[in-house]
């Protein structure tokens, strides 16, 4: 007799998790997609002024930058290493693809406009 969830039945949450994995990678890349569309929102929101900025709103936007960064990296970091974890290859190169491209694309576009 064996225990459910262990490998004498083959059939484990371990298991079932990466069978999981198209699905999970496809899911990854949409919430990827919108948190980084919602961290772009807030540092080009934080920036929006009328006129110059005085020092309380300096302080405000680098303070919104410096959250955007952590939560950018703390994402980023968390994602490969749950899914590294999990040995998700498909999830990950999806995470990580999703996470570095769009910074990628808009620098590139906002150095050729520039």
């Amino acid at each position: 007799m064996h225990e459910t969830g262990t490998t004498g039945d083959g059939v484990g949450w371990y298991q079932r998790v990466r069978r999981a994995d198209a699905l999970v990678a496809v899911l990854v890349g949409v919430g990827d997609l919108l948190l980084c569309g919602v961290l772009y929102m807030m540092v080009i929101a934080s920036g929006i002024t009328f006129g110059a900025p005085d020092a309380t709103q300096q302080a405000e936007m680098d303070a919104t930058k410096q959250l955007t960064e952590r939560l950018y990296f703390g994402w980023l970091a968390g994602g490969l290493l749950l899914f590294g974890l999990f040995r998700l290859p498909r999830s990950v190169l999806t995470h990580l693809v999703c996470m570095v491209v769009p910074p990628a694309v808009l620098l590139a576009y906002l150095a050729a406009a520039g």
